[in-house]
């Protein structure tokens, strides 16, 4: 029975920025559990690259391409995809500049991938959803998105992202919202809120050192995330025996927010 709680098999999945990073982490977590999985990006190229490796171990992965600050890319994908049981709206970036300094081209660049585009993939796919009374929205949100940062402990680096942090706010909120909208269909929308992780994107800002140093002794597990351990936050989130939490942001930061 617990297995089958986490058993995706027949379920079709949907990662954007799904070939590298956290995105190619979620797709091969869906994968093992059983999940179809189309990952989507603007990039060809590494698409196909990341779709030929995993191919070597699954055969239920594929790729589109797909810019989703474009609505009309959003729209076609749509058309073309058809129905999915998953959505993981992991794409998004981030810009470093200071409140007072910011200017309106790249907040309206950040707002638009972050916080958008998950708002557009979610009108397009949860009418499916809702009509089949099953579906997952996961939102990859973050820690900036239920508090601020201390820049005294970003030695180096700072916390001079405004955009980024309404952004992520601004996504937790609309999951907590569409939650409410579908609560009664069989889907159910919730975020995760990752903390400092040592993924590839990240691997050059994470090196040895004082800001390293600064993160992993001001969190109680005295260390960052590895590349692997979001996996199973995602799949409890997509998992069949989740049907009962909705509207949640689950954090994974190794103790971070709690002091």
């Amino acid at each position: 029975m617990v297995m089958t709680d986490f058993d995706l098999s027949k379920r079709r999945a949907l990662v954007t920025g799904g070939s590298d990073g956290l995105g190619r982490q979620f797709a091969e977590a869906l994968l093992d559990a059983g999940a179809e999985v189309v990952i989507c990006g603007r990039r060809k190229d590494s698409l196909d690259l990341t779709v030929s490796e995993l191919s070597e171990r699954y055969s239920g992965i594929s790729s589109m391409v797909c810019d989703v600050t474009d609505q009309d890319q959003v729209s076609k994908l749509a058309t073309d995809l058809g129905g999915i049981d998953i959505l993981v709206n992991n794409a998004g970036l981030s810009h470093r500049a200071k409140w007072d300094l910011e200017q309106s081209e790249e907040w309206r660049r950040i707002m638009i991938l972050n916080l958008e585009a998950p708002f557009w993939l979610s009108q397009k796919f949860l009418p499916g959803m809702i009509e089949k009374r099953w579906g997952r929205v996961i939102n990859i949100a973050s820690i900036c998105g239920i508090g601020s940062l201390d820049s005294n402990l970003f030695p180096g680096l700072g916390v001079d992202m405004p955009s980024y942090f309404a952004s992520k706010h601004g996504l937790i909120g609309l999951t907590r919202f569409l939650s409410t909208q579908v609560a009664d269909t069989g889907v159910t929308v919730n975020a995760i809120c990752p903390g400092f992780f040592d993924s590839p994107a990240n691997h050059e800002v994470f090196k040895p050192g004082p800001l390293l140093d600064a993160l992993s002794g001001a969190t109680p597990m005295r260390r960052i995330g590895t590349n692997t351990e979001l996996r199973t936050a995602l799949l409890y989130l997509a998992a069949p025996g989740s049907s009962f939490v909705t509207g949640q942001s689950i954090v994974v930061d190794g103790g971070w927010s709690i002091w």
